[in-house]
């Protein structure tokens, strides 16, 4: 693919959605590592999509229906406050005919628990896990060059997360009021490596909850970093491991197939945990 040919808009959502097949999704993330008028128009399309969530998720939910009502007319119709005196009476009632209001009290026992689950969803909180959801952060990354990866600092100043855009991370998955040191809102590709400062290279990483948490994750960065600066990695590589799956990319480069202990002891304080 050539720098000329941008992606359609059509193949840019089926990327973001993880509907390409495995070749074609490797092309259109190599190419929007190096194209900014494709990021700048998957952003765009990023933005329309959070609008049209944001709208969905501002909607009031639907209201669930009272039961006392139509429950109090359902016992009437069913005459439960006063028992049958005999079978026979039972019998010749079970083969009447329904009133009105037994079908309307049997209408809305039937709503009431669909009404419920209806509001349980849209209202329900998610949890994020230690991989992103590839749909909300596909990862984002600046064109340059080795030598400008390399030779640009890696202190913990430039990769502090700005408050606005941790809220609207967590906004996007759905996680409200965290906890205390529950989440670390980190770049799936790091400044270090050319990660840029968007919402679709932004996700809440569980702190503690888990093996495969936020700290082990920075010793993948760094190392990945030192592959690259000593020439034995190159930097699309490295940004494509990392953004596809960084869990198994630690795997590959550790040897490992659970977290180092040198890995796990190192606690980094953030101020968006």
């Amino acid at each position: 693919m050539t720098p000329e040919a941008h992606i359609s808009e059509e193949e840019l959502l089926l990327a973001m959605d993880g509907e390409l097949d495995a070749p074609r999704a490797a092309q259109v993330h190599s190419h929007l590592l190096h194209c900014w008028d494709c990021r700048a128009r998957r952003t765009r399309l990023e933005q329309s999509i959070a609008g049209y969530m944001d709208l969905h998720r501002s909607a009031q939910p639907l209201p669930i229906p009272p039961i006392e009502g139509p429950a109090a007319k359902l016992r009437a119709s069913l005459r439960l406050e006063t028992p049958p005196s005999t079978p026979q009476s039972w019998w010749r009632w079970t083969w009447t005919r329904p009133t009105p209001s037994f079908l309307a009290g049997a209408l809305a026992l039937l709503i009431t628990p669909l009404a419920l689950l209806l509001w349980l969803s849209a209202n329900k909180v998610e949890a994020a896990g230690p991989l992103p959801d590839g749909r909300l952060t596909p990862g984002a990354a600046h064109t340059l060059s080795r030598q400008q990866v390399c030779g640009a600092p890696t202190e913990d100043e430039g990769r502090l997360v700005p408050a606005h855009l941790a809220r609207l991370v967590f906004a996007e998955y759905r996680i409200h009021n965290p906890r205390p040191r529950t989440y670390e809102v980190d770049y799936l590709i790091s400044p270090s490596l050319g990660g840029a400062s968007e919402l679709s290279n932004l996700w809440p990483v569980p702190y503690d909850q888990g093996v495969w948490t936020s700290r082990v994750k920075d010793a993948l960065e760094a190392h990945l970093r030192t592959l690259v600066c000593e020439g034995q990695l190159d930097l699309p590589t490295a940004q494509h491991e990392i953004s596809t799956n960084w869990i198994a990319a630690y795997q590959k480069h550790f040897h490992a197939r659970k977290p180092l202990p040198a890995h796990t002891r190192f606690v980094k304080d953030s101020p968006w945990e």
